[in-house]
């Protein structure tokens, strides 16, 4: 399984897992933006990190340029 976390204050929550690489990276990107905090994906038998996720690159991937800022 590859299990997805994403950086809180309070440091990283472990938030969801999925059957491969292609669905987690999807999830995890779509939350990046939603949540405005990076995601990370690691493999649950390894602990290997696969991919880790900017806000910034998530943004620009879905052709948006520029900083995002939370309120608050």
């Amino acid at each position: 399984m590859i299990h997805t976390r994403y950086l809180s204050s309070e440091g990283w929550v472990e938030e969801c897992s999925h059957r491969s690489v292609f669905d987690a990276y999807m999830d995890a990107r779509r939350r990046c933006v939603l949540r405005g905090c990076p995601y990370v994906l690691f493999d649950g038998e390894s602990g290997a990190t696969l991919s880790v996720l900017t806000v910034k690159q998530c943004l620009r991937q879905y052709g948006i340029d520029g900083e995002f800022s939370r309120a608050g």
